[in-house]
């Protein structure tokens, strides 16, 4: 099993950190601090870095039309336009649950939005996966409880989810033309004691990399095994999310948190909170942009 160390790129204090994504027109690594309301992007050449506070939690940035970046926030899908500072709403998500919050989203090949939902306390099977193509919002899963990470196969013939209650990842036969999902079931069972598998992204060799929250690493996965054949360590208990970008798309940007860390295991792992990178030498697959904004 290959093993590799992260390195620091930013020390930060981020109390959830989430939403890693690589913006190509920009070059840089998009991130959020859910419970700071955050929003940010980072060079990770020079480390210089853009952030916006948007009130309110956020979950997820992808890149949009314009120099845009399409959220995900409590409540409520929008449109951030970094260059002005505006940030308006396209769409209300369960109104009907005011205690829940977007968690980890990304766009498919077609450049439709995937977002799940949660409960703030993580009750069980209070969220949802929806698809949103800019027009409808439609719910696809039902009865999520951590909805988290999402990416596709090469080919993108197949859908790979996490429910991190599960602690498992999903793999669905998906539809491109259709952007539906069918025969669900368990490509990777992930057993860390005390862990939860978060964020997720996939290479160009169809493997898949997973953020361990709980377990100071991203691991790396045999979508067709199961197996585990690759683990990046991490100087932070909390890893969150992870993806893909850079020089070559070979490296790997991976966020942490403070949260639910007392005071003894800030002391152990102050850089929690903090953004990391890897050098992987492997290539990993560029996510999608929204592209239905109209």
């Amino acid at each position: 099993m290959t093993e590799l160390k992260a390195t620091i790129l930013q020390q930060a204090h981020l109390q959830l950190g989430e939403g890693a994504a690589w913006h190509a027109g920009w070059k840089r690594f998009l991130y959020v601090d859910i419970e700071g309301g955050l929003v940010g992007a980072i060079d990770p050449q020079t480390g210089t870095t853009t952030v916006f506070n948007v009130g309110r939690r956020v979950s997820m940035a992808v890149p949009a039309a314009d120099n845009q970046l399409l959220l995900a926030l409590q409540g409520a899908l929008g449109i951030l336009d970094m260059d002005k500072g505006s940030l308006h709403e396209l769409v209300v998500l369960e109104p009907d649950k005011p205690g829940n919050r977007c968690n980890d989203g990304k766009c498919d090949v077609a450049g439709r939005l995937w977002i799940g939902t949660m409960h703030l306390d993580a009750c069980r099977e209070e969220g949802a996966l929806y698809r949103f193509d800019g027009n409808i919002l439609v719910k696809v899963l039902d009865k999520r409880s951590i909805s988290n990470g999402l990416c596709w196969s090469p080919d993108n013939r197949i859908m790979y989810y996490v429910d991190s209650s599960d602690c498992d990842i999903k793999a669905f036969d998906f539809d491109a033309a259709q952007g539906t999902i069918t025969n669900g079931r368990i490509a990777v069972t992930i057993t860390v004691p005390g862990c939860l598998p978060d964020g997720m992204c996939i290479d160009a060799e169809g493997m898949l990399w997973v953020a361990i929250w709980g377990g100071a690493a991203v691991h790396r996965y045999d979508p067709g095994t199961g197996e585990l054949i690759g683990r990046v360590l991490v100087n932070a208990p909390h890893v969150s999310n992870c993806a893909f970008g850079g020089k070559d798309m070979q490296q790997l940007f991976i966020t942490t948190a403070r949260k639910d860390l007392d005071a003894e295991q800030l002391q152990q792992y102050p850089q929690s909170g903090s953004l990391f990178i890897a050098d992987t030498g492997v290539k990993g697959l560029p996510g999608y942009a929204f592209n239905y904004f109209s």
